[in-house]
């Protein structure tokens, strides 16, 4: 069959792992069963009704009303077939004259493959009647169109089949008050994992082959939407504001699609003082939201130890027009607890939330050049699974109050919160060095090889500067001294337009050949690909201001170049010193250390070694 081809399988969901254990939210992101293709067809009996081969584009005159989805449904998406509830979806309803009624994208999900349509019925009495066999779509390729049918999926082995009832030749609707129910239809879940992918109900098919159109519902239940007001987004500030920014240092928990993960945060943190009306803006508050580029509002006061910021809860970072929810900011606290076990045997840890509706207001302080969030508890770099048990500055979802994310202060070694930003004054500077961490090299494997490295966060006077003017640039020295690395368009092509031997930010940050702590290289030591370096590798960083660049030291990954092992077997050694990866002496060897080996003849030879 040319149009669909499914083979029935259970969908997994990735979730993120933590201390080898399984590591869930009750809390994700609603999700529905998967089903993946395969070449297997799908058979439907030819349905009496003749189809109008008329396809209804044009919204119908009349009165429009739109009712929130409920209910069950097989349908597609992509490439794959899926089965669940009907949530996150609406249908518009016309009620034109003389009992006239239009309903858009009559099955779920059919608007997003096909694209949007309107079908003809009739009210009578409290009923609403659609005829079958009415087109919403129609094929110039195949010459052919996708009509209403009721019919029944079932499962048989690894695939799906569909039967349309030739006997029903039209949709039953009953109206109740502001709720509008699909008669006739039932899941049979018997033969498939919930959500069922068996049921007798409105259907689609293909006039040419009879073969299923992919989608199917049962039990649907219209209800009146009453819209969602939109909130005021602030994405200006009023003129004259003083701004001021920081580079941001706090941690965070998310609850994403994958899971629950935790980590440090990056970027900036902008704050501006309208010092006229008394108030303060905050841009994304949330690192986790810093896409949004809205800010939020408060006010702010002079006390002993600095500024402190008032910020109210509730405000919005976002908003989504078609689905009527946004992004608020609220506080709360986030805890993990164990219910079960996996089915590897391993206990299974779940994410719990909670708001706290009684906290209206989110302090922070400013200090001489730095911020701190007020207030917060937990830890993000602790152990499993106290690391999610924190509380601080939270965002949900609007609509079902769902958690997306919490900030809160990292601690020190003695466990008091640190800021959460550091003031950042953007002018020209010398960036501190970089450090080179270490070099993997895929050998004769196929693959690519990496230079880790980190980029400075400060400049050479220990102030912090803003990552988006940094930049670097790589070196290699075969022996003949340090030559500077050219990136080139056409093996870079993902990133680069053209040659380039420096990486600006805006490329580093891509998510296929460069990022802020390593970049792949394309030549290999493979069979027929000349080495990349022999001996040593560096990088060196670069800050940008107004025009004016300044560079850092190149930081090579090796104190010394690197000799072959053979050339050094059989000599006497003189002496050993280890360095750190930033080129400090240490008296004995820790962590990843270069050992450089000195002999009797002046030689040396360095080689990287953990402890």
């Amino acid at each position: 069959m040319k149009k669909l081809s499914v083979l029935l399988v259970a969908a997994a969901v990735a979730v993120s792992a933590s201390a080898g254990v399984n590591f869930k939210a009750n809390h994700a992101v609603k999700s529905n069963k998967m089903v993946n293709t395969e070449m297997t067809k799908f058979k439907a009996k030819d349905l009496k009704a003749k189809a109008s081969l008329r396809v209804i584009t044009d919204q119908p005159a009349g009165e429009l009303k739109t009712y929130d989805r409920a209910g069950q449904a097989v349908y597609i998406s992509g490439n794959s077939i899926y089965a669940g509830e009907q949530t996150g979806s609406r249908m518009d309803i016309v009620y034109g004259e003389e009992g006239k009624v239009y309903m858009k994208n009559i099955i779920f999900g059919i608007g997003n493959y096909f694209g949007d349509s309107w079908v003809e019925g009739t009210i009578e009495g409290n009923e609403i009647h659609v005829p079958m066999g009415q087109s919403i779509y129609w094929s110039e390729d195949y010459q052919a169109d996708v009509v209403l049918a009721m019919g029944t999926t079932a499962v048989e082995g690894t695939s799906i089949t569909f039967t349309a009832d030739d006997r029903a030749t039209e949709a039953v609707y009953v109206i109740d008050g502001n709720t509008i129910s699909l008669q006739g239809t039932s899941a049979q879940p018997t033969g498939s994992e919930y959500p069922a992918y068996e049921g007798y109900g409105l259907s689609c098919y293909w006039t040419d082959d009879n073969s299923f159109g992919g989608f199917n519902e049962w039990n649907t239940v219209l209800t009146e939407h009453i819209a969602v007001p939109a909130p005021e987004l602030i994405t200006e500030i009023p003129d004259g504001c003083q701004v001021y920014t920081y580079f941001r240092n706090s941690g965070y928990i998310a609850n994403s699609f994958f899971g629950i993960m935790n980590g440090t945060t990056d970027g900036k943190l902008t704050i501006a003082f309208d010092a006229q009306n008394g108030e303060v803006y905050i841009q994304n508050p949330m690192w986790w939201h810093d896409s949004y580029n809205t800010w939020v509002k408060g006010t702010y006061t002079y006390g002993e130890d600095g500024v402190y910021i008032t910020i109210p809860t509730g405000q919005y970072l976002s908003w989504n027009d078609e689905q009527e929810y946004g992004i608020q900011l609220v506080w709360g606290s986030t805890y993990v607890y164990q219910d079960g076990e996996d089915e590897e045997g391993n206990p299974a840890y779940y994410m719990g939330f909670a708001i706290d509706d009684r906290t209206t207001e989110i302090n922070f302080m400013l200090g001489d050049d730095c911020i701190y969030l007020l207030g917060t508890e937990g830890d993000i770099n602790a152990e499993f699974p106290e690391w999610g048990n924190a509380t601080g500055m939270m965002t949900i979802y609007s609509d079902d109050q769902s958690m997306t994310a919490i900030e809160i202060a990292n601690r020190d070694e003695y466990g008091y919160a640190e800021p959460i930003g550091y003031m950042v004054d953007l002018v020209p500077a010398v960036p501190a060095n970089p450090t080179a961490d270490d070099w993997y090299d895929c050998g004769n494997e196929g693959g690519f090889s990496r230079f880790y490295f980190t980029l400075p966060t400060t400049d050479v006077n220990g102030k912090m500067i803003d990552p988006e003017h940094i930049s670097y640039s790589v070196y290699v020295d075969n022996g003949n001294g340090p030559e500077l690395f050219t990136f080139d368009a056409a093996t870079y092509s993902y990133d680069l337009t053209e040659d380039i031997t420096e990486v600006p930010f805006s490329v580093y940050n891509s998510a296929m050949d460069f990022r802020n702590y390593f970049v792949y290289f394309y030549r290999t030591n493979a069979e027929g690909f000349t080495p990349l370096f022999t001996d040593n590798i560096g990088i060196q960083a670069h800050y940008t201001v107004d025009g004016v660049k300044n560079s850092s030291e190149i930081v090579w990954l090796y104190e010394t170049h690197v000799a072959v092992d053979e050339v050094n077997a059989g000599k006497t050694v003189a002496n050993v010193r280890y360095f750190n990866v930033a080129g400090q002496e240490m008296a004995q060897p820790k962590g990843m250390t270069i050992q450089v080996t000195t002999y009797t003849d002046g030689t040396k030879s360095a080689v990287k070694v953990v402890k």
